[in-house]
């Protein structure tokens, strides 16, 4: 099923993030995390891939193990800075005998902390590029980045949706965000997206906190802001009580986002069940 078809529906879809294990012997566990994560209906699975196309053939195997063994609607991630157009066909051919209809079109980065990389091709400089490749090349829908406290790289929010536009443009179906702990960040983005024009289905992305460091570092990364309150919460937390704090914190912001009416919210599992479920619990997603 498509993007347009999945997000046409008249109530929101949950995805799941989850990323390929470093070794085949992960394989089996993540596919028994994902069919806890299955009774909650999911509308796809979307699947990561590593910086320079370092983890394609993980991506891979992990994708034909969920075709295989779970029959899930997916959406592989696919990273195009730095890769030749012989290895992107042979990614969207791969995926496309599947039977898989859909990707996340990523610029993505340069591997770091790996002097011998060495880039197959400057073809591809910009997602944009990548979605039109695609589109030339594929009978696939296409999803792509968007950014509510703007791309870390972007000198302003009005460049980076123009980048947005550019993509959408080129033929991007949907939107998925970066993570973000304050909604208003997503409310005002979502004005600034359709004063451009874009109609296309933009889906929040949610990450639940189970870890203080671990949240720090990413919000750094991604440069999404963690509201002064929740950051003094979960500092004077236990360890222990940390999870608490981020699963009860979670399901709120989900709440809110379904208040006003989003098309589905994008959860990273961080390839385990029990947090987001317990998320989802929490707002009785399974009756809505």
């Amino acid at each position: 099923m498509k993007l347009a078809e999945i997000y046409s529906q008249n109530k929101p879809v949950i995805s799941f993030e989850v990323f390929p294990p470093k070794t085949d012997d992960g394989l089996a566990p993540l596919i028994a995390e994902l069919r806890k994560l299955k009774e909650f209906k999911p509308g796809l699975i979307s699947v990561t891939y590593g910086a320079g196309g370092t983890t394609q053939g993980r991506s891979l195997k992990l994708l034909e193990k969920i075709v295989n063994e779970l029959k899930l609607e997916l959406m592989p991630h696919l990273t195009c800075i730095g890769s030749g157009e012989k290895s992107i066909l042979n990614f969207l051919q791969k995926i496309s005998g599947w039977g898989v209809e859909n990707i996340l079109a990523l610029r993505g980065d340069f591997p770091k902390n790996n002097p011998d990389y060495q880039p197959e091709s400057d073809v591809f400089k910009h997602a944009a590029d990548l979605v039109k490749f695609t589109k030339q090349n594929a009978a696939l829908s296409m999803a792509v980045a968007g950014f509510p406290e703007k791309h870390p790289e972007a000198v302003s929010l009005e460049t980076d949706l123009q980048y947005l536009q550019a993509k959408v443009h080129a033929g991007a179906e949907a939107i998925f965000t970066q993570l973000f702990f304050d909604n208003q960040y997503y409310y005002d983005y979502m004005k600034s997206v359709r004063a451009t024009g874009i109609t296309v289905p933009v889906i929040p992305g949610i990450w639940t906190i189970t870890n203080l460091k671990q949240i720090q570092k990413t919000a750094d990364l991604s440069h999404a802001k963690i509201p002064d309150d929740l950051l003094n919460k979960l500092q004077k937390a236990d360890e222990a009580e940390v999870p608490e704090i981020g699963i009860e914190y979670a399901a709120a912001q989900i709440q809110d986002l379904l208040t006003h009416g989003v098309p589905g919210v994008h959860l990273y599992t961080l390839n385990k069940a029990e947090t987001v479920s317990r998320v989802l619990e929490k707002i009785h997603w399974i009756n809505i």
